[in-house]
């Protein structure tokens, strides 16, 4: 996950990052991974956990120590993993055991160090790099990351090979893990336009049944269906301006981060078509969607609480303080 905003940022992040390495030709970071254990399973769920009602895995890295942590869900408890550990800033693809994860503050010249990382295979060594803005992309299946780096060139990597430098900075990977490019108002995907705006587009995901959603100068979502027509325009309120949104597996619904509200805060914001609460607002420092887009957890200052899209309380409560989120299927 990510924290950060649209604006001069964002028109090379949405969620895309921008890195070097020396198999691309830039700076190396150091990237031996820690082998000291991580913290031990939980005997038991914590009490009142919902065993069952949730699936897949909860990653997070705790906002104690950014060590990063897992928990499966199904059961309630946490699983063990060998340390790693770094700034807090989290990114994980749709699926997989992979991650990306910050290693330290960025540059002066707004490159931030990231580390790839295999949480079932601790050992492995997939490479260190720097992100310009610290954004980092996955492609759908996560075995392709897309970045951008110095005088902003941009770079794709499938893991356990080399980087292939791109023409641009890239702003996201298409649902067919094809990469796609934000020049001025027109979205780009491999040399052809899809779509072009009414100003400039600072963010894009492409969701699985061929929709986009897009952030437009950082004040406004426009949400596109597969046929290319547009079925949503959303004026963002001031307070979510800048924000990156963290947009359900349907493009119904996004939600944003309010750095600037007292202890942090998420607001869940309809598209248009989303069953559920809306607005909303969760205090908190992050939030996640299931992949199943039925629920959601939040990073709340003591716990993670989860949520269901469609009723108003929690449905569980997991003991720890996170700073960011990822939610996967497995």
């Amino acid at each position: 996950m990510l924290i950060g905003g649209f604006a001069a940022a964002d028109a090379i992040r949405g969620r895309v990052n921008g890195t070097e390495q020396t198999t691309s030709g830039t700076d190396a970071v150091q990237t031996s991974p820690t082998r000291l254990p991580g913290p031990r399973p939980q005997a038991e769920a914590p009490a009142n956990w919902p065993l069952g009602a949730l699936a897949g895995s909860l990653v997070f890295t705790d906002a104690r120590d950014c060590r990063v942590r897992v928990i499966g869900l199904a059961g309630g408890r946490e699983r063990p993993l060998a340390r790693f550990a770094g700034n807090c800033d989290l990114w994980a693809p749709p699926v997989g055991d992979r991650i990306a994860y910050g290693l330290g503050p960025a540059s002066a010249d707004g490159l931030a160090p990231f580390r790839l990382a295999n949480l079932d295979r601790p050992n492995a060594d997939l490479g260190g790099y720097r992100a310009l803005f610290g954004v980092v992309l996955w492609s759908p299946d996560g075995q392709r990351v897309a970045w951008c780096g110095r005088r902003r060139t941009g770079f794709d990597l499938e893991l356990g090979g080399p980087a292939r430098r791109l023409p641009a900075c890239p702003v996201g990977y298409t649902a067919d893990s094809r990469i796609a490019y934000a020049v001025g108002n027109a979205l780009l995907v491999e040399g052809e336009r899809v779509l072009r705006a009414d100003g400039g587009i600072t963010f894009a995901v492409f969701l699985a049944d061929g929709s986009i959603v897009i952030g437009l100068n950082g004040r406004r979502l426009e949400v596109y269906g597969p046929d290319g027509g547009r079925r949503a325009r959303i004026e963002l309120p001031e307070d979510v301006q800048g924000s990156t949104p963290i947009v359900s597996p349907d493009g119904c619904a996004a939600m944003f981060r309010q750095q600037e509200s007292p202890g942090g805060g998420v607001q869940l914001i309809d598209l248009g078509c989303f069953r559920g609460i809306a607005p909303r607002f969760f205090p908190g420092r992050d939030a996640a969607w299931s992949p199943d887009g039925r629920w959601i957890a939040v990073a709340q200052p003591d716990a993670v609480v989860f949520y269901a899209r469609t009723r108003g309380g929690p449905i569980a409560t997991w003991p720890a303080q996170a700073a960011q989120l990822a939610w996967r299927p497995r």
